[in-house]
Formats: C-alpha cells, sequence, structure tokens
C-alpha cells in the first residue's frame, strides 16, 4: 500500500510539474505574441513586391531621390513610416542591416503629409505609432493643431517632425536633414522648399503617391534629367498596382468590390496607378529601369540596321539600331543635327567605321524622294554617297499602326520580358518614347517629338534576324570556318 501511495505521490508530482511546464510555455508564448504585436517593424519580413524592391534600392548609396507610385491601397504610408522609423534608428530593425548614412550624428527626418486633420492625423500618425517599437523610448509633443508633430528617438537623439502640404512653403524653408518623406504629393513650391534641406548632409527623399494630376513630379522627378541630358541615375522609381497587395493586407475580393464602384478612368488611376496625364502613352510599358542601360562596345558582329527621317527645316535624326545573337534589340547611337542628304549618308559612314559597325540595311523616310521629277532629291544624295560605300539605300515602310504594336512588343514581350534596349547617352530617343502621346481628338499618334519614333518602328520592321557572319560567305568551306572569323577575329 505504501509502495502505491508513493507511486500515487510521484505522479501527482509529475502531473503539476507538467501543467506548470505547459504554463510556463504558453506565457512565454504569450509575451512573445505580444512582444509582436507591440513591436511589428521587428518583424517586417514580408512586405509587398513593390515594397520589397524599395528596400533592396534603399541600401544603395547611389540613389538619393526614390519615388513609390501606384494605385491606391497599395502600402504607401506603410511603407513610408518603416522607412523614416528605420532612418531614424539607423538600420532595419528586422535585420540590423546598417543603412546608409553620411555620419553618425543624430537623424533628421521630415514626414510631409497633406492635411491636418484628414490626413495627417487621421493616417500618418496612426501609421506612425503603428509601427513605432513600443519597446524603444520615444519623446512626442504636440504642435498647435494637437497634432503629434515632433517626435525624438531618445535612443539615438535623432528627430522626426510632421509637416502639412497644406502650410505655405515659406514655413518649410531653412530646415536642413536627411529624409524627407511626402505621403501623397507635394506642391512643386514645397517640395522645392524641403528639399533645399537635404544639400548640407547629402539627404534623400522619398515620394510616396498616388499620382492623379501631378503631371510635373513625373516630369521633373521620376524622369529626372542630367544637364547632358542624359536620365539621373540618383533616381529610383518603384510602381505598383493594388493587385501587388492582395495577400499583404488586402483580399481580392475586397479589391475587386471596390473596383465596381469606380468609371474606367478611375480605375487605371485608383488600381493600376496610372494617372491621367499619362493615360494617353504610345509606349506605357517603356521604363528607365528595364530598358536605359549604360553604353558598352558593340560586338562587330552584331548586324547594325539604320534608319533616317529626313526634315527640310529642322533636325535630322538618324538611329542606329543593333541586334545581338539572341535576337534582342539595342539602340545604340543617334544622331540629332543639321545637315544635308551628303551629310547624312557621311554622318552614316563616319560613325559606321568609329564603332567598326556591322551595317545590316539602311531605311530613309519615303518623303525624302520629294518630287519624282526631281533628280537630286535629299533620298537620292543619300543613295550615291552611300552606294560610293558599298551600301544600300531602301524606302521605309509607312504603317505606324503595326510599327508601334512591334515596339511595344519589344519592350514588353509574351514572356514578360523586354527585348528592345537603350543606351543611356540616346538622350533624344528617350525623350521622345518617354513623352510620346496619342492625340485625344484624332486617336492618332502626336507628330511632335516623334522622329526617332519614326526610325524605331521602321526598324523594327525589318524584322532583323542574327546572322552569324560565316554564314554570309557560303563558299567557305570548314576547315576555314574553324580557323578564324574574319569579322570578329576569333
Amino acid at each position: 500500500m505504501a509502495q502505491a501511495a508513493l507511486s500515487e505521490t510521484q505522479l501527482d508530482i509529475a502531473e503539476k510539474e507538467l501543467v506548470r511546464l505547459k504554463v510556463a510555455k504558453a506565457a512565454r508564448l504569450k509575451d512573445k505574441v505580444k512582444y509582436k504585436e507591440d513591436n511589428p517593424i521587428e518583424f517586417f519580413t514580408r512586405p509587398n513586391p513593390p515594397q520589397a524592391e524599395l528596400i533592396e534600392a534603399w541600401t544603395i548609396p547611389q540613389f538619393k531621390t526614390f519615388s513609390f507610385t501606384g494605385g491606391n491601397r497599395l502600402g504607401k504610408t506603410t511603407i513610408g513610416s518603416i522607412i523614416a522609423i528605420s532612418t531614424l534608428m539607423g538600420y532595419w530593425p528586422w535585420s540590423g542591416e546598417k543603412l546608409p548614412v553620411p555620419h553618425n550624428q543624430p537623424r533628421k527626418v521630415r514626414y510631409i503629409g497633406q492635411d491636418w486633420e484628414k490626413h495627417v492625423k487621421a493616417v500618418v500618425v496612426p501609421a506612425l505609432r503603428q509601427w513605432w517599437p513600443k519597446a524603444r523610448p520615444v519623446e512626442v509633443r504636440k504642435n498647435n493643431n494637437g497634432v503629434d508633430a515632433y517626435w525624438k528617438d531618445l535612443a539615438t537623439g535623432s528627430t522626426l517632425e510632421i509637416m502639412s502640404n497644406k502650410q505655405e512653403s515659406e514655413l518649410h524653408e531653412g530646415w536642413e536633414g536627411d529624409l524627407i518623406v511626402f505621403d501623397e504629393p507635394p506642391t512643386r513650391p514645397v517640395y522645392i522648399a524641403n528639399a533645399r534641406g537635404l544639400i548640407d548632409r547629402a539627404g534623400r527623399e522619398l515620394i510616396c503617391a498616388t499620382l492623379l494630376k501631378e503631371a510635373w513630379i513625373d516630369r521633373e522627378i521620376i524622369k529626372k534629367r542630367n544637364e547632358d541630358g542624359t536620365p539621373d541615375r540618383t533616381v529610383f522609381n518603384v510602381h505598383g498596382e493594388i493587385y501587388d497587395n492582395v495577400g499583404y493586407g488586402l483580399t481580392e475580393e475586397a479589391v475587386e468590390q471596390f473596383a465596381t464602384k469606380l468609371t474606367a478612368e478611375e480605375r487605371d488611376a485608383r488600381l493600376l496607378g496610372k494617372p491621367s496625364y499619362l493615360s494617353g502613352l504610345v509606349c506605357p510599358r517603356f521604363s528607365r529601369k528595364l530598358h536605359v542601360i549604360d553604353r558598352f562596345v558593340v560586338p562587330s558582329h552584331w548586324p547594325v540596321d539604320v534608319a533616317i527621317d529626313v526634315h527640310p527645316r529642322k533636325n535630322q535624326a538618324i538611329l542606329f539600331t543593333a541586334t545581338d545573337p539572341h535576337n534582342m534589340r539595342y539602340i545604340i547611337r543617334e544622331v540629332w543635327e543639321n545637315g544635308d542628304g551628303e551629310w547624312i549618308a557621311d554622318k552614316i559612314i563616319k560613325i559606321a567605321g568609329d564603332m567598326h559597325l556591322r551595317i545590316n540595311r539602311i531605311v530613309c523616310d519615303p518623303l525624302a524622294k520629294g518630287d519624282s521629277n526631281n533628280e537630286n532629291t535629299t533620298y537620292d544624295k543619300i543613295l550615291r554617297r552611300l552606294f560610293s560605300h558599298n551600301l544600300l539605300l531602301e524606302t521605309a515602310t509607312k504603317d505606324k499602326d503595326s510599327g508601334i504594336i512591334e515596339i511595344n512588343n519589344h519592350l514588353w514581350g509574351p514572356n514578360k520580358r523586354p527585348s528592345l534596349f537603350v543606351f543611356s547617352d540616346c538622350v533624344r530617343t528617350i525623350y521622345e518614347i518617354e513623352g510620346w502621346m496619342y492625340d485625344k481628338e484624332s486617336g492618332k499618334p502626336q507628330k511632335e517629338a516623334d522622329d526617332m519614333m519614326e526610325n524605331l518602328y521602321r526598324t523594327l520592321l525589318l524584322d532583323t534576324v542574327y546572322v552569324d557572319p560565316y554564314d554570309e560567305w557560303p563558299e567557305a568551306d570548314e576547315e576555314d570556318r574553324d580557323v578564324v572569323n574574319p569579322v570578329t577575329g576569333y
């Protein structure tokens, strides 16, 4: 009996210990859940695709201006808040990776919303409070509008100041800091007043916005250029659709329910993030990130097509497009200068020689032929001069509609990859393709600033296919082929 009682006592103790361990484990789990709820920024490991793209680019010191644009409910205020808080801390809270800040002193951040009541107080401040880690001490002070507008990270001494886009631009002057976050588009005077404050600290700026009517932001910031016309490589742009956030806080059913309430134009703007002023782009798929590349030496075995668009009273447009062995196209050179027919031919001959190009086909605007009774047209002048250098000239097609389809197919093909690229110093071509619009009244492509585009569609309609230079000498036997390539030298 004693032995049985002892066993019962031991069993009772074991059961109690098991219960105690379960309670302790539950408490630890509860503490972990509570900690995660209180410090969500430390667990921000599953951003949506556009947010992830921005976060990756943020660690690259080269970039100074960022835009995060797109449809409604894309998570723009979320990513703006997270980047602002992370900058104050100096690292990504979920990984510990340091951020590229060019000094060790406390950081200074400005967060600029729209009006105080409907946006700053109702949207911006709640987002900052949601993502600020409760384990991190912070001092918050209100402004005269009763808004929590002054935040100080007590661990680093870094500060965050919230301002309104509705304030006079003069009130934004006289500040200097490391980062400005614009939540929704600022007015241009407010933007300029704040941007001046980034100069001393080589700071950064981030515009998180659904662009509806702010054409100047697209023109002056997203498509910013250097003085020589080349794209500004310190600018990084991310664009997303509301659908990118499905599965990251939104459901497809909720998005579709919202979509039923919108007009076709509103759907483009609010779901896809396409502003109305860009709805008429001829080449909407063109992207500097995807299609603009740095210049490299074009291999001499790549075939190069040349297209000429002539004008009697303005610059002549000449475009050189190379095709690689995978039939990818590269716009490698452009000419936008004044000159007559002989000058055009000489320019082509010189560029081909200087760059050691394998010229394939040369096509010219049919209008260059002018009057059929005139034997000395611009076309004839180009033809004679090229022929003297064993180069042939052809009349280009005028099938613009098919050509535009071909351009867009190369910009973004059925396999969701581009097959057309532009060297970054072909500034006229980039300028035209970014701004080529359909006329609202006629529905046809506008005739303004379309000269390189005329050349481009005519070139792509040639449908050039790469052919190895050996195949151009069928009489060459196999033994000769295995020795040396007469064009490449190997």
